[in-house]
């Protein structure tokens, strides 16, 4: 009589490895209680550890970009272009750019990561002109020749480049994203940028934070606020942009006037300056 046969136990593939991400770890650390993995999660609290500021300034930077976009809707401004746009939040009072925007602006979501493209279009409110690109902000020719087709038209555009040249190391190719913009956008037109600085923070938490998120292959390069200076101060072969007072600021204390209190620069984590067109009023 034969034995009975036994179920062998077939090899169970594993599962991939998540890396972190940039967009997944903001989107928790603003309180999302999806859209991110235990990687994003663990990074989270080694970050907090060695900055402990560095949810703060999370919240500052979304902030700023709320109060950015409203001050550009004021000014008449319906077209954004959002680099690094990372995922939408549902936090009311942290609107993303596709709420601060408002309905009827032609918002272009522009991000290098997967995901974003994949779950951020259901992540906003229906009816809204946004579309999201899967794109590397240093492909800036290719991004400003495809516009029109994602309804964009002549007249004057935001562009948000939001932590997006400090994840830049060289400064020739940071300024490479700058310059087609600085050349081609409509008159009227504004650039709108933040970038991480260890000035700020003078115990070494900012250099540790930085570590931590390059160890994670999420690499970050801080620079001065003169580095920042020479990135955006006007090159021979455009014309000169004017730096919008009060110039380049720590990102929490830019708008004084729409902040219902100062911020301590230290949490800003990084600087905010505004660019204004050669043809834009100041």
């Amino acid at each position: 009589m034969n034995a009975p046969a036994t179920a062998v136990p077939t090899a169970t593939a594993a599962r991939p490895v998540i890396a972190p991400s940039t967009a997944r770890l903001v989107h928790w650390l603003l309180g999302g209680e999806r859209h991110h993995h235990p990687a994003d999660r663990l990074l989270g609290l080694e970050l907090l550890k060695v900055a402990p500021w560095f949810e703060e300034t999370v919240t500052i930077g979304r902030r700023y970009t709320h109060q950015t976009v409203g001050m550009f809707r004021d000014c008449g401004v319906q077209q954004f272009v959002n680099l690094g746009s990372g995922l939408p939040t549902p936090n009311p009072r942290l609107p993303h750019t596709s709420a601060s925007a408002g309905p009827d602006a032609t918002v272009l979501h522009v991000d290098t990561d997967p995901y974003v493209i994949r779950h951020g279009p259901g992540l906003l409110p229906s009816g809204t002109q946004h579309r999201f690109l899967h794109e590397d902000p240093q492909s800036m020719h290719r991004i400003l020749r495809d516009l029109p087709i994602y309804g964009f038209n002549p007249q004057p555009i935001a562009f948000l480049l939001h932590n997006v040249l400090d994840r830049i190391p060289s400064a020739a190719d940071a300024h490479a994203v700058l310059a087609p913009i600085l050349s081609t956008a409509p008159p009227g037109s504004v650039i709108s940028l933040t970038h991480a600085t260890a000035d700020l923070c003078r115990d070494g938490s900012a250099q540790a934070a930085a570590r931590c998120l390059t160890a994670a292959g999420l690499p970050i390069k801080l620079r001065t606020a003169e580095e920042i200076r020479d990135l955006v101060e006007p090159r021979a072969h455009h014309r000169p942009w004017h730096i919008r007072a009060p110039g380049i600021t720590p990102v929490g204390n830019y708008h004084p006037s729409r902040s219902p209190t100062p911020e301590p620069p230290g949490p800003s984590g990084g600087y905010a300056a505004i660019l204004l067109h050669p043809d834009a009023p100041r």
